[in-house]
């Protein structure tokens, strides 16, 4: 009989050790699934956003940005128009929920000038939709 006690009390810290080893491999393994999904997403996400830049950057997109600001000024990006030069802050660069991706144009390096854009695929083109002006550029435009 005090062999068995004395083995019983032997067995029970190899099971708390197997139990607690157990117990750190689930968590291990659980840790290592959240990141990879974690990182799978975010690469995605990634890929995305890189895309929506190789689209605002094109020649399609260059060419609505500029037929919207010589809406607002005939003769923008001329010596003669109000809007002189224009670029576009890549960080403003988002998906619509609605459809397109928005973005922000500054115009003549004025931080407080600025075009919010968003534009879309339509028939296979590039389209623009809304078009948002700040409130400074909306007054320069008003006079």
């Amino acid at each position: 009989m005090k062999t068995d006690k004395k083995e019983k009390e032997r067995a029970l810290p190899v099971l708390k050790k197997i139990k607690i080893r157990t117990f750190y491999s689930i968590l291990g393994i659980c840790l290592m699934i959240v990141i990879g999904i974690g990182g799978k997403v975010y690469m995605d996400n990634k890929s995305f956003h890189d895309e929506m830049v190789n689209v605002v950057k094109s020649t399609q997109a260059k060419q609505i940005i500029e037929d919207e600001l010589k809406g607002l000024d005939p003769r923008a990006l001329t010596p003669e128009g109000k809007i002189k030069v224009y670029e576009i802050n890549y960080k403003s660069i988002e998906h619509n929920l609605m459809g397109g991706i928005m973005f922000e144009i500054i115009i003549n390096k004025d931080e407080e000038l600025t075009l919010g854009l968003n534009i879309g695929k339509s028939s296979g083109k590039l389209k623009s939709g809304v078009v948002i002006l700040s409130e400074k550029l909306s007054d320069d435009f008003d006079n």
